[in-house]
């Protein structure tokens, strides 16, 4: 329960941004002028009107919210015609998010019961309305509000079954009313969710559920990014410690320091990973920070 209610509540503030990557389908334009320096490695998202907005905006912090609007309507004039989004839409978009903070500091105040979690979503949804036109609501909003609400049905359901079995019964029926592209939708989000979940769990125990969640060769590509990852992570807390010496070395000037720790980062990592790794260290310096 308690889970599930965290999913919902951050379905509903929505504040992070997403970064979709695919295949050459999905046609990104890369264009480092209409970019924050953190977004400089990155391709600006372009396949829906929603991920654009959101891409921009994770600038904010970086670059002032007039400078962002002007680097999205830069951007927007040098596609297609065919392709511009309205910038009208744009600004929507930006009030809409306003007003989703006021939302977002409620439901972070206190544990939110079913009917505290539907009375949020109603308005949520009214909001959606405020801000924009039916057809607005469902180009941008509708598959994240077709999830909250079957995650607010999940609830429902959890509450009057009497078994786990009803539950599961209860809750099949539920999704064959869906239309079959949203019951897709639906079930891969779940799916994220389930894999979500193996995190923490024993290698053996997490490539049994793996596997029986995506198959023995989806399991055994998840189990190679798992190791990726474990080791960049070991690298990159050697690294630290090696930095940590470095800067609290009293003999180097800082000017030494800094050619000292661009030595030690070009030695430890590749060139495609220096962006990265800057971006790693100020979130580094600023947890340091706070903890002392």
């Amino acid at each position: 329960m308690k889970k599930i209610v965290l999913t919902l509540v951050v379905l509903i503030v929505v504040v992070t941004a997403i970064f979709i990557y695919t295949d050459n389908t999905n046609k990104q334009i890369q264009a480092q002028s209409f970019q924050s320096k953190s977004q400089q490695d990155t391709a600006i998202d372009s396949k829906f009107d929603r991920d654009t907005f959101e891409y921009f905006l994770s600038g904010l912090g970086e670059v002032e919210l007039d400078d962002l609007q002007a680097k999205f309507i830069q951007f927007n004039s040098q596609r297609p015609a065919d392709a511009q989004i309205d910038k009208v839409l744009f600004q929507q978009y930006i009030n809409y998010k306003t007003y989703l903070q006021t939302l977002e500091s409620n439901a972070s105040s206190a544990e939110f019961g079913l009917e505290d979690l539907m009375a949020l979503n109603d308005q949520l949804l009214a909001a959606q309305l405020i801000f924009f036109t039916a057809e607005q609501q469902k180009d941008l909003f509708a598959e994240e509000n077709q999830l909250r609400t079957m995650t607010l049905k999940k609830l429902e359901l959890q509450e009057v079954a009497a078994s786990e079995e009803e539950f599961d019964v209860l809750w099949q029926q539920e999704l064959q009313l869906l239309p079959e592209e949203e019951q897709v939708v639906y079930k891969n989000a779940a799916l994220m969710g389930s894999l979500a979940d193996t995190k923490g769990l024993d290698t053996q125990k997490k490539y049994l559920i793996r596997q029986e969640l995506v198959g023995a060769e989806g399991a055994q590509r998840l189990a190679e990014l798992d190791e990726k990852n474990n080791a960049f992570s070991t690298q990159l807390d050697d690294y630290f410690v090696e930095r940590q010496v470095l800067m609290t070395d009293d003999n180097l000037t800082d000017e030494e320091l800094e050619l000292a720790i661009t030595d030690l980062r070009e030695v430890s990592f590749s060139t495609a990973q220096l962006r990265r790794i800057k971006a790693l260290e100020r979130i580094h310096d600023s947890e340091t920070n706070t903890d002392s």
